[in-house]
């Protein structure tokens, strides 16, 4: 009789089980949005000028609806209220997503799916008018997001393209629209992305700013202690800005073929952050820089620390009721606690390569700073007050490479503005081909004289200055340099 009732009974919690697992499933999803949702409000409420509320979660037995806000007041938006941006109303942005649960989704029946999340820019009042101007019914902003029970996830979105007048008939608009993707896994956070936005240009008579061909990727890694690497890159084909500057003078701007590359990886307990940056042309107005390079690296950051730091910010910024000068202060001092901590494992800075090309030649140069390695950092230091107990531990490297014409037009103006200071004080007065004369000779007898004590060296047409702090000692271009301070208080008597 068991045996009978089990067989008879058993299908029916199958069943019963097999029609649960929507709702159930429902339910988790709604817990842990929820969950996640409070804490994003928590971090949003520490930014002045911007809120964040999920205001509507309609769960049903297939699919639930949920609404989240985003409210931006850009008046006290602290990065504007500084600036000249122009004055603008607050506005919301609202999105609604359709969590359609698994695992049925659509007319396809898959095991594997957790859940399909289409998330949509629902626009609201006077946005609603200028959505559907420039989109019609289309949606200004859409995304389909699929999750699978084994964690991994694969997203999509597009912004569509438009092409004509502006809403307020000012101003002329091409947009190409955006793309990105993203594919990865969910619960580890870790995963690769895309974007790409062809074309951007809105102008009038007067003004206008074209912003083509921007695209990139990036990889998501997470380490052992939870801290986030990877690498990614991003590409412009052409920037240009047409207008005024403050002072109402013309402005024109062209960037054109920048690139941008970037990378966070970990050695055992150690973390190095590269990042290169490079542009073909850069001009502003009439002034041209070429082929222009930065190389940075940071080099033995603690990943231990690295969280500390990251587990004390996320903690700070939802410290109740603290306004931004209090959160400043709260970071500042979680900084210098945890300072010395990260200068034990002798981190380094270092700017392989700075380089651009003017009308007067190729400027380059690099720079190093950090810790001596295998030096004895104390965990005690207290900074900045005991800054001078680092310093017989620090190494400081500088090389830079300049044209001698910028070098002399640089000491031109500096001697020139001197004499006629020297001149107003004395009220005393003189032609402009003495000027002249007098400045030169005294250009001429300061380079020579920095020659002479090694602050810089004469190469062709350009000037080299390498100076390096190492074992609390000074070198100028290779040269030890213990009496520098001396000599250059000597040099500012004869150029003065």
């Amino acid at each position: 009789m068991k045996k009978a009732a089990l067989l008879v009974f058993l299908p029916i919690f199958l069943l019963i089980a097999v029609v649960s697992v929507p709702y159930w499933l429902g339910a988790s999803i709604e817990k842990q949005l929820r969950a996640q949702s409070d804490l994003f409000q928590r971090q949003w409420q520490q930014q002045p000028g911007v809120s964040y509320e999920l205001y509507r979660y309609q769960r049903g037995y297939f699919s639930s609806i949920v609404d989240t806000r985003f409210t931006f007041d850009p008046q006290i938006i602290s990065a504007l209220a500084a600036s000249d941006f122009p004055v603008m109303a607050p506005f919301g942005l609202i999105f609604r997503h359709k969590i359609t649960h698994g695992p049925r989704i659509g007319k396809g029946f898959s095991l594997r799916t957790m859940s399909k999340i289409e998330t949509l820019l629902v626009p609201d009042g006077r946005h609603k008018a200028i959505s559907n101007f420039y989109f019609g019914d289309q949606a200004a902003f859409s995304m389909t997001t699929r999750l699978e029970w084994t964690g991994a996830m694969k997203s999509d979105g597009a912004v569509p393209s438009y092409r004509g007048r502006d809403h307020t008939g000012q101003y002329h608009v091409k947009w190409g629209g955006v793309n990105w993707g993203f594919e990865g896994n969910w619960i580890t956070a870790q995963g690769k992305g895309r974007f790409n936005a062809p074309r951007f240009e809105l102008a009038s008579a007067d003004h206008g700013v074209t912003v083509g061909g921007v695209s990139g990727d990036f990889n998501r890694l997470m380490s052992t202690q939870g801290f986030p690497l990877g690498d990614g890159s991003i590409t412009l084909n052409t920037f240009k800005l047409r207008g005024e500057s403050r002072s109402g003078v013309p402005l024109d701007v062209i960037l054109r073929d920048m690139t941008g590359v970037y990378s966070v990886l970990q050695r055992g307990e150690l973390v190095d952050v590269t990042q290169q940056f490079g542009f073909r042309l850069l001009q502003v107005n009439d002034a041209k820089f070429n082929h222009g390079a930065i190389d940075l690296a940071i080099n033995n950051l603690d990943t231990v620390v690295l969280q500390m730091m990251m587990q004390r910010y996320a903690a700070t910024v939802q410290l109740p009721n603290a306004s931004a000068e209090r959160l400043s202060q709260v970071l500042w001092q979680e900084a210098q606690s945890l300072l010395p901590r990260l200068l034990v494992q002798a981190p380094i800075i270092h700017i392989n390569k700075i380089e651009v090309t003017t009308v007067n030649g190729q400027m380059s140069g690099r720079f190093k700073l950090g810790i001596e390695e295998g030096a004895a950092v104390s965990t005690a230091i207290v900074l900045p007050i005991d800054l001078k107990e680092l310093l017989p531990l620090t190494r400081v490297e500088i090389d830079m490479k300049l044209p001698a014409s910028i070098i002399e037009q640089q000491a031109r103006k500096a001697v020139s503005a001197k004499i006629i200071e020297q001149l107003l004080e004395s009220e005393q007065t003189m032609t402009t081909e003495m000027l002249e004369q007098q400045t030169t000779r005294a250009v001429e007898q300061m380079l020579v004289q920095f020659e002479i004590q090694n602050i810089i060296r004469r190469e062709a047409n350009h000037y080299r200055a390498g100076l390096r702090y190492q074992d609390g000692r000074l070198y100028l271009n290779g040269v030890p340099a213990d009496n520098f301070m001396a000599r250059y208080h000597r040099l500012k008597r004869v150029s003065g």
